[in-house]
């Protein structure tokens, strides 16, 4: 398996990209019970997949997370459009991703580190 820097910053960006969504589950969860508050979600991999479908290599690397309201939910009679059993489920899915993330770019690291020193 080779390693080279692009594929280490494009692991920190999907790291970076839990994070954000990270926050932004919070958020929402905070809100629940807030009246009028719409659910915020994180696109990060729908864009960075469309700019790989086109091989864009480049543009991949400028793909920022993107926060925007979810739309199409059911709401409640006060406006909240938040669905606490959904949010805990995104909540373990990003915290399940945000750990893949750090374990591939450990191993990328490690393997840089090995080349480097030689003991490759």
């Amino acid at each position: 398996m080779s390693v080279n820097p692009s594929q280490v910053d494009l692991i920190s960006r999907l790291i970076n990209a839990t994070t954000v969504r990270q926050r932004v589950i919070s958020q929402n969860v905070a809100n629940v019970n807030t009246p009028g508050y719409r659910r915020q979600e994180v696109n990060f991999e729908d864009r960075l997949r469309d700019a790989l479908k086109h091989h864009d290599v480049e543009g991949a690397m400028e793909v920022e997370p993107e926060m925007r309201q979810t739309e199409g939910l059911a709401e409640r009679s006060d406006g909240n459009n938040v669905d606490i059993d959904m949010e805990m489920g995104q909540l373990t899915k990003n915290s399940i991703l945000f750990e893949t993330y750090s374990q591939i770019l450990a191993t990328k690291l490690g393997m840089l580190r090995s080349a480097i020193s030689g003991d490759a």
